[in-house]
């Protein structure tokens, strides 16, 4: 099953205040820390790739369940694709990767073959 969904939100603003308050340098290490976070609220879509079962390593007993989701990004002018593992609220808690594109269409078709 393939879900697609079209989100329409970016964090343009929270990229330049980053620049403005640490620097160049120290917000693109920022940036690559938070990868997560950044491409999660920078997605324009998203697909439903299925459900994952999280281990919750405060409690060894306890799993989660994730969904596996790939989305399409808009960070910075650069577009990435990526599959992030998203917990029951729609929170991303964990990106599995990442892979830069050079326009729109390359993402949109990486967007397709992500699994």
């Amino acid at each position: 099953m393939n879900n697609f969904s079209t989100i329409g939100r970016g964090c343009d603003a929270a990229l330049d205040a980053l620049r403005a308050e640490f620097g160049g340098v120290l917000a693109a290490r920022i940036i690559e820390a938070e990868a997560v976070d950044f491409l999660w609220e920078a997605r324009v879509r998203e697909r439903y790739l299925g459900q994952q079962i999280g281990w919750d390593l405060d409690d060894e007993y306890a799993s989660q369940e994730l969904s596996r989701v790939s989305i399409l990004s808009v960070l910075d002018g650069r577009w990435y694709v990526g599959m992030c593992l998203v917990d029951g609220e729609g929170a991303a808690v964990e990106l599995l990767w990442k892979r830069p594109c050079e326009g729109r269409g390359e993402a949109e078709f990486e967007l397709l073959r992500a699994r």
